[in-house]
Formats: structure tokens, C-alpha cells, sequence
């Protein structure tokens, strides 16, 4: 990931993972309304849960980070991200197009809740993807405080935030590509190998 960005002449910043070592360490409210992929059993394995809590807290410690920047935007990017060619130049176009009230804008994502919106998509129901996205750092304090309450993957976060009313949006074409091989939360699932191949 460093070398990737270094290329393009970005800055970046590592935020560290989190890693339970028992479900103990998390409270129920952290992971009672676990999608969990809709595989029952996951619901309730100590190994899923582990990995979705510490997903879910790695990603408010960067959402934490994020709101205490200057900057107009700030990108985060998981571990598992690949930047598309001349990602920065497509970036600062989307979003110089940006309205003024969006909060969001998904590089990565999977579904097609969307509504095309010209230079831009609009995020209208249940996507999923945490593994790139910009965000404006008053924007993210708002997202980290949602998921200190969210009792589901960190993932599903984005339809209930446009539920709410908050303009989230998605680039067109996804200017970011993934792998989930390495993944902490799916990777070694056996159910979950379509994922990961």
C-alpha cells in the first residue's frame, strides 16, 4: 500500500489494527445485530465476532484521526485496497464536484443502491465496503460516533446513514479496486471462500 501511494506522491498515515483476543473484551451491543455474511452460525462464533468488533474499532480509530485534520477530505484505505491509476487526479475531480453537504464519498463499494447523479452516485439503500472512501473530518466524527452504537459489521453502516439523511456518495467509476484474500474479518471463513479466492 505505501509503495502504491508513494508513486502517486501522496502523504499517508498507518492506523493501527485492533485484535480481540476474547469476546469478552467486547460488549454485547458491539456485535448484537451481526449480518454476519447471513450465515447463522457466524452470528454467534466467537472467531467472527472477535473479527468484526476489531474491524469495527480499527475503523473508529481512523474515523478518530480523520476528524482531527485540517485537510477539506481525508482518504481512508484499508489494507487490502488498490488504488486505480492516476487515482489522485480522479480523485481531487470528484471531489471539487462534491455538494457542499455531502459527508461522504465511497471509492470502493459492493451493491448497486445508487442513484446516478452525473459526475457522481448517490448512495440510496444497502451497500457494503469499508475498504476505501473519502471523507470530510467533521463528517467523520459524525460516523464515528454512529458506529460506537452500531451493533452490526462496520461495513453495512452506509443505508442507514442515507436512511437518516446524510448525503453519502459514490464514485463513477470506483476509483479503487480489492482483494479480499488478507481480509481480518472474512479471510479463512470456509463460507466464506467465494470472498477471498
Amino acid at each position: 500500500m505505501s509503495a502504491r501511494l508513494l508513486e502517486q506522491g501522496l502523504a499517508w498515515e498507518w492506523v493501527d489494527g485492533v485484535r480481540l483476543e476474547a469476546v469478552e473484551e467486547a460488549a454485547p451491543e458491539e456485535y448484537s445485530n451481526l449480518e454476519a455474511y447471513r450465515i447463522p452460525r457466524l452470528k454467534t462464533d466467537p472467531d467472527y465476532i472477535r473479527r468484526a468488533v476489531g474491524c469495527k474499532r480499527a475503523m473508529r480509530n481512523a474515523l478518530a484521526w480523520a476528524a482531527c485534520c485540517e485537510e477539506e477530505w481525508v482518504v481512508i484505505l484499508q489494507d487490502d485496497a488498490r488504488v486505480m491509476p492516476e487515482f489522485d487526479v480522479k480523485l481531487r475531480d470528484l471531489l471539487s464536484k462534491a455538494p457542499a453537504t455531502a459527508g461522504a464519498a465511497m471509492l470502493h463499494y459492493e451493491g448497486s443502491a445508487v442513484l446516478d447523479c452525473g459526475e457522481w452516485k448517490e448512495v440510496t439503500g444497502d451497500l457494503r465496503s469499508m475498504a476505501a472512501f473519502a471523507v470530510r473530518p467533521a463528517y467523520a466524527e459524525a460516523m464515528e460516533n454512529f458506529l460506537s452504537s452500531w451493533g452490526g459489521e462496520d461495513d453495512r453502516i452506509w443505508a442507514p446513514l442515507a436512511r437518516r439523511g446524510d448525503l453519502i456518495l459514490a464514485a463513477k467509476p470506483m476509483l479503487v479496486r480489492t482483494n479480499h484474500k488478507g481480509s481480518d474479518i472474512t479471510s479463512g471463513i470456509p463460507e466464506l471462500t467465494g470472498y477471498w479466492k
